[in-house]
Order: structure tokens, then C-alpha cells, then sequence
């Protein structure tokens, strides 16, 4: 490994095995293939041109690379043959450490096989349709997009398109066949490829439609979406983070999108999350964790990326602005009554220090889903949880005010709002107008012998209902 007097970049580890597979295949320049952990270890194997062979274990594999990184290697990163999360966060430092002294290329790879040739060598592939549909927004000035139900792309991008770059076009057409005409306009490549059933496009078509597009205006070889305003960007990630789940049909015949706590926490098992699956508010843990992965995923990093750690606090995620994922409980339905109450409008954010540390450097945004908690009325979610932890060898802690928490069996989001908070006047003013305050966390837990908590620094709240309408609200995204 580097000596610590190298000038390294910070390397924050990834909280879930899909965090950390999305952000090897952005290293290494590979589209993302699924989340397993082989397609990514392999693409860090092409990366450094190593000699391995494909039928390697993940392990085995794992290792040489690790030894060609000059990586730490541990067995215990292991389990069964399968990287576990450990493991892949220390290749995914040791490969970082490498891009930063040259010493891991990107592989040549493109989404479209139909882009080949020296004219389309410089085009930088979308790595996902949100993406992809950002990207041809940008172009034209129109605004952040989302994708329909199914992950369907919008006619409105192609009409768009068609508006600003080829206004002689019939933008009756159908979907698929504008597309067709602008690829013909483009002198772009189209074949049966760039289409799916149902009058869809695909990444390809629209990489292919993307890849004309910047051609035709000189733009060739940009990599990301340039947002030009936190509510832009703030609108474009509550929207892919909304696409991450969908609405079922559920028992009483509506349809609505539903965390199932047993299910959310073993998501986060099998990621190697380690903090959240043991916490009441597992809802919180689950959304931060799943949605930092998808939007990894679906977004392409800058290279010279915005800073996310404050003082002792490390914030979820950024593209060209800060933010952080946060869950806020609207309201409780009781399934035993039938009946809703709703909650306080305030929402605990982050220790206080760091976000006037984080606002000073550029701002500090906040996509925040809010939804009714569904109470466990029998206890047997709390029950099972109790038990889920002993087995880990956690001993429960009494509380400070000797009460228990209400329990959640399940979350049903609604939305997503977008804050954001762009320089210590705002900060202030938000706090001037009630939007913001401080929030005293009091100690924590008595220890297990029965020990008072430690003191803990203040944090902000915010209150969602005086936020609503402001300069500080940007935008929201419905399920």
C-alpha cells in the first residue's frame, strides 16, 4: 500500500455489496452488469490487464488482484467462495488508490456495439436509461427527466430532441419510429437492437440517439450530466430512486409500494450492511443503503468528485452538489384499529458541525422519502427482531426515559422531497423561519450494567411542513 505521505484521494468505504459492485464498475469503465460481485471483480481484472482465468472462484480471483493492487488480502473476506462486502471494499480502495496513479485503465467498452469506428470512439456511454434520458434532456435545455411505470423513457425526450435539433421532423410519429428518424438524422446507426416490446426504447437506442445527439452539437466525450442547479439534479435522483421500487397490488386490492421489515433487513444482511439491520429505524438504514447502490448505478461520477465527509460525518452521496438520503415518518397506521395518525412534522438530519461545515463548501441537499409507518400491533415483528439480535449476540440497552419505541412492521413511501441548503445565509435564515433547528440528542443509551450514555453533540431538524413552499424546497417526486 502507498505510504500515508502520499497525497492519496479520501476513500470512503461502500455500505452495501451493491454500492461497492456499482462503484468498481465506474472505475474500471465497464456498464454495470447486475450487482453480483464476479462481473465486477472480473472487470477489475481486465482493468489491470491481468492473466486470469475466467473460471477462477471469485476468491481466487479476488486475491491475485488484491496482491497486483498491493492490497491487504484476508480470508475472512471470504465467505463460501463469494467476496464478501470487506473484501470488495478493499479492492474497491486498492482500485482507487490505482486510478490515481495510473496504474488501472479503463476498459474499452461501449453499451452500443452498433457505435464502432474512429467517429464515435470519444462517446461515453450512459450507464442507465435515467441516465441516458438526463443526458438528452441536457441538451436541449428541457429540464430533469424520470423514466414511466415499467422503466419506460418518455416520448417527450425524443420530441424534445426532435424540436430543438430537427424541427422538420413529424413528431407524430410513434416513439420508436421518431427515434428511427432522428438516428437517420444523427447519421446513427439503428437496428432492431435499439428497440424493446411495447414501443420502448432501449439503453443502446438510447445511447445511439444520445451519441448522434452530442456529435451533431460538438459535445462528443462528455461522461456525465451536467446539472445546473441543485433542483435539477435534486429532481433526476429522487426520480431514479423512486424507479428502484414499484408499486404491487397489495391485500386490500390498492397498489402501493411497501418495505416489508423482515425483507428490508435481510436485503441488508445479504449486503453486508452491519449497522442497520439491528436498528428500529431499520427504514432509514435500508432506504440509505439501497438507494446510495441504484444511484451509483445509474449515475456516472465526475472526476474530480464534490467532497462528502465533514468533521466526523460522512454524507451519502454526490454527483455535482451534496446529499444526503434521510426517511421521515409521516404518519402510523394501526392495522389492529384501522386507523392513521400522523407524526410530528420534524425530521432529525445530521450533527450540526458538520452540515455548516458541508453548506460553507457548496451546499448541502437532503432527498428525503416520506411515508406512513405501519404499526406492530401484535409484536410480532418486535418479537422476531429481539430474537434476530441475541442471535448476534446484542444485548438490549434500555432507553434513557425507560420507554420502548413504537415498532415498524413495514414502511409504505409516498414521495420524495428535495431540500437544499446552499450557503451559511440561507442556513441561517432557515433557521431564522423555524425551517431548521437544532435538535439536542440528548445521551445515549444506558450501557448494559446499567452505566449512563455518553453525551451526544447536537444535530439539525428539519420541519418538513414550514419547509414546504420555500426556496429550500426543490422539488418532489410522487410514487
Amino acid at each position: 500500500m502507498p505510504s500515508a505521505s502520499v497525497d492519496l484521494p479520501l476513500f470512503i468505504p461502500a455500505e452495501s455489496q451493491a454500492e461497492a459492485v456499482a462503484r468498481l464498475f465506474h472505475l474500471t469503465g465497464a456498464p454495470p452488469q447486475g450487482r453480483g460481485e464476479k462481473r465486477a471483480v472480473v472487470a477489475l481484472r481486465d482493468a489491470l490487464g491481468l492473466d486470469i482465468d475466467i473460471s477462477a472462484t471469485n476468491a481466487t480471483m479476488a486475491h491475485k488482484i488484491a496482491d497486483e493492487l498491493k492490497v491487504d488480502w484476508s480470508w475472512d473476506y471470504v465467505v463460501r467462495n463469494k467476496v464478501n462486502l470487506h473484501g470488495l471494499n478493499a479492492l474497491l480502495e486498492g482500485a482507487t488508490w490505482a486510478v490515481h496513479e495510473g496504474r488501472l485503465s479503463k476498459v474499452p467498452t461501449t453499451s452500443s456495439p452498433e457505435l464502432h469506428g474512429a467517429k464515435w470512439a470519444a462517446f461515453e456511454p450512459a450507464r442507465s436509461k435515467i441516465e441516458a434520458v438526463n443526458r438528452i434532456s441536457a441538451l436541449t435545455g428541457s429540464g430533469p427527466e424520470r423514466l414511466g411505470p415499467g422503466s419506460k423513457e418518455h416520448k417527450r425526450v425524443l420530441v424534445n430532441l426532435a424540436t430543438h435539433l430537427a424541427p422538420h421532423l413529424d413528431t407524430r410519429l410513434s416513439k420508436t419510429k421518431l427515434a428511427a428518424a432522428l438516428a437517420y438524422e444523427f447519421d446513427a446507426p439503428w437496428n432492431d437492437q435499439c428497440e424493446s416490446t411495447g414501443e420502448t426504447i432501449s439503453l443502446r437506442g438510447l445511447n445511439v440517439l444520445l451519441a448522434g445527439a452530442e456529435r451533431r452539437l460538438g459535445k462528443l466525450g462528455k461522461s456525465h450530466v451536467d446539472f445546473t442547479s441543485p433542483a435539477e439534479e435534486g429532481q433526476a435522483l429522487a426520480s431514479a430512486l423512486v424507479d428502484v421500487w414499484r408499486s404491487e397490488k397489495q391485500a386490500d386490492g390498492t397498489k402501493r409500494v411497501r418495505w416489508d421489515a423482515l425483507k428490508s433487513i435481510q436485503w441488508m444482511v445479504d449486503q453486508g450492511v452491519t449497522n442497520g439491520p439491528n436498528q428500529s429505524e431499520w427504514q432509514g438504514f435500508y432506504f440509505e443503503a439501497r438507494g446510495k447502490a441504484a444511484l451509483n448505478e445509474a449515475f456516472t461520477p465526475r472526476e474530480a468528485q464534490v467532497a462528502t465527509r465533514f468533521a466526523n460525518t460522512d454524507f451519502d452521496y454526490s454527483l455535482n452538489f451534496l446529499w444526503d438520503l434521510k426517511a421521515h415518518t409521516s404518519a402510523w397506521w394501526s392495522p389492529q384499529t384501522q386507523s392513521e395518525q400522523r407524526s410530528s412534522p420534524d425530521s432529525i438530519l445530521n450533527d450540526k458541525a458538520a452540515m455548516e461545515l458541508a453548506v460553507a463548501a457548496g451546499g448541502l441537499g437532503f432527498l428525503m422519502v416520506s411515508g406512513r409507518a405501519v404499526s406492530d400491533d401484535d409484536g410480532t415483528f418486535t418479537q422476531w427482531h429481539r430474537d434476530f439480535k441475541a442471535r448476534q449476540g446484542k444485548t438490549p440497552r434500555s432507553s434513557n426515559s425507560g420507554k420502548s419505541r413504537r415498532r415498524k412492521a413495514a414502511f409504505e413511501p409516498s414521495h420524495i422531497d428535495v431540500f437544499f441548503v446552499p450557503d451559511v445565509e440561507s442556513l441561517l435564515e432557515a433557521r431564522e423561519r423555524g425551517v431548521l433547528k437544532e435538535y439536542s440528542q440528548g445521551r445515549q443509551p444506558r450501557g448494559s450494567d446499567g452505566s449512563v450514555g455518553a453525551p451526544r453533540p447536537p444535530k439539525y431538524s428539519l420541519n418538513t411542513a414550514k419547509a414546504q413552499g420555500t426556496q429550500w424546497h426543490m422539488a418532489r417526486v410522487e410514487w
